[in-house]
């Protein structure tokens, strides 16, 4: 959490943006009826920085440990229907 930080600050510093997404995959079975299923699982992870503001260095850890560790707990929600099925076909 603290290298994520770290480089969240560094991309805003060379980028200029104050509001920040940044993607991680993830692979994990958490679920008992897909633990005998062979193959990887793997799930991509938005985490959002809002570098906007005076914060604390100490508040924009917990801030970036609060955003990986809610992520984390909704990682089984499909990449696509997160971002409103805007990676799918376009329906016409």
């Amino acid at each position: 959490m603290t290298l994520l930080a770290g480089f969240t600050l560094l991309l805003s510093r060379y980028s200029g943006q104050q509001d920040l997404l940044v993607g991680t995959p993830v692979a994990n079975r958490n679920r008992a009826e897909i633990e005998n299923l062979v193959g990887l699982f793997v799930n991509t992870l938005v985490l959002r920085a809002n570098l906007s503001g005076d914060v604390s260095a100490r508040e924009f850890l917990r801030s970036r440990a609060r955003s990986v560790l809610d992520a984390f707990a909704h990682q089984d929600l499909p990449f696509d229907r997160l971002v409103g099925g805007a990676c799918g076909p376009r329906a016409t």
